[in-house]
């Protein structure tokens, strides 16, 4: 079986060619997704057509996974809310359309934060685990659940979305996303940080301003995770998002945590770590979702 996966994010949309078990068939592409802010537009339904009919013209497809910035229909996969990055994406139907063209081709659709939750139980660091959360820090923060071994999406498609979680005044991730800790750090030395790399030379060459703001981070960051751990008590809490991929960053989580929570052996998961499937796990948790859906 030769399964097309999607990853389809508000900048990039990241596609590969993968077997039932997750083997990588290397025909990576990537394109950049065309949106217009200034006319509040997107031409991603059409660039999706136009990814599978590029596939198809040149190996054998059984299936399109689909992972997907945006709330999803579970069942339709059709893009029920999606915020102001991705303008008009609200109401798009990918099954359809592909299925309008190529019928007998399977579609799956699944958030992108939950396929990433599912690739990570299916191939990653949480293969072995029935309770776990996952959250990722990026441009906000998105988050995915999983209970006794199924995801858990809530009665209208919205579980996970912690990042509108109120944190003092404002919500979570207006406080510890990686947006967030790059402006704090800008608005406090007067200067435009461009990059968490350029922030992270500032922590390396030990500027007390970035690592003022680094601290504050790590405190907003853990108090949202505190909630997360209070309310589903999972065994794992793995953190994703390309700001992860600094090594710096885990044992000041952990240590924040242990000091932060009520009773640690009690209220604490079994281990706090790092994502292990990076960029890859998105598209293989889509790919696990198309198997997990596909009729036998």
């Amino acid at each position: 079986m030769q399964i097309l996966a999607i990853d389809i994010g508000g900048t990039k949309i990241k596609c590969d060619l993968y077997n039932e078990f997750g083997y990588c068939l290397n025909k990576y592409s990537e394109y950049s997704t065309e949106i217009n802010m200034f006319l509040k537009t997107n031409n991603i339904s059409e660039q999706v057509l136009n990814i599978v009919d590029l596939y198809t013209d040149s190996v054998n497809v059984d299936g399109v996974a689909i992972a997907t910035a945006g709330v999803v229909d579970s069942i339709t996969g059709r893009i029920l809310y999606s915020g102001y990055t991705i303008p008009q994406y609200t109401g798009t139907d990918l099954c359809r359309t592909i299925n309008n063209k190529y019928p007998q081709i399977p579609v799956a659709v699944e958030n992108d934060v939950n396929c990433a939750a599912l690739g990570e139980k299916w191939l990653g660091v949480a293969k072995d685990v029935s309770n776990f959360a996952l959250i990722t820090v990026g441009t906000g923060i998105g988050g995915a659940i999983v209970l006794n071994g199924q995801l858990l999406r809530g009665f209208s498609n919205t579980a996970g979305e912690v990042g509108y979680i109120p944190i003092g005044d404002s919500d979570w991730q207006s406080q510890a996303s990686t947006t967030s800790l790059l402006q704090s750090y800008s608005d406090k030395c007067n200067k435009t940080i461009l990059s968490g790399y350029e922030f992270f030379a500032d922590i390396a060459a030990d500027k007390k301003a970035a690592k003022e703001c680094l601290h504050v981070f790590i405190v907003n960051l853990v108090k949202g995770l505190l909630c997360i751990s209070y309310i589903c008590n999972p065994e794992m809490l793995v953190l994703g998002g390309g700001i992860m991929e600094n090594k710096l960053l885990l044992p000041l989580i952990q240590a924040e945590f242990s000091k932060r929570v009520v009773d640690y052996k009690l209220f604490s998961p079994k281990k706090i770590v790092a994502a292990e499937l990076g960029n890859s796990a998105g598209r293989l948790g889509a790919v696990y979702n198309f198997l997990c859906r596909r009729p036998n």
